[in-house]
């Protein structure tokens, strides 16, 4: 009986293992990898950015004009590519690995510019940095909802990126 239990608890932990990583895939995985390194902003975090801003829909444009898998709108991503000596085109942002390098090279700022807190870097991306710095951000409920999925969709992809 004992022996049966501890199988039922491993089949049961393998299944949960194989639910997350079907509800939370890795598609990208070099591309994110090699953001990930390259500009130190965790696979995790940037995976939860794509999950939730374009659910790995490329070619998505948002109602407000953000484009592409890490909805990056088109004047954050000319200063980006701009500051960072790169080409830009709007075009350029439908690009899987042009979009995923630019928002991940905005994300790596936000970290910076808000000595590696999550909640502002977050708000910031979401809503814009003026909203971190009046706080007005709290007034909006997109933006703490925002907040609360990234907290459980990050938790469910640093599980996912551990058994790969």
């Amino acid at each position: 009986m004992k022996r049966l239990f501890i199988y039922f608890l491993i089949f049961i932990t393998f299944s949960g293992i194989v639910g997350i990583t079907y509800v939370f895939p890795t598609p990208y995985s070099s591309i994110v990898n090699e953001a990930s390194k390259k500009y130190n902003v965790d696979e995790a975090t940037i995976y939860s950015v794509i999950k939730i801003e374009s659910n790995f829909r490329q070619n998505i444009v948002s109602h407000k004009g953000a484009i592409g898998l890490m909805q990056i709108m088109p004047a954050t991503g000319k200063w980006i590519a701009t500051s960072n000596n790169l080409p830009f085109t709007k075009e350029l942002l439908l690009e899987p690995k042009y979009n995923i390098e630019i928002g991940t090279i905005y994300l790596s700022h936000l970290l910076k510019k808000y000595d590696n807190n999550i909640e502002n870097t977050l708000v910031a991306y979401n809503a814009g940095p003026t909203r971190v710095t009046n706080n007005s951000w709290r007034n909006f409920k997109e933006t703490k909802n925002y907040l609360i999925k990234f907290k459980i969709v990050n938790f469910f992809y640093k599980i996912s990126l551990f058994f790969k």
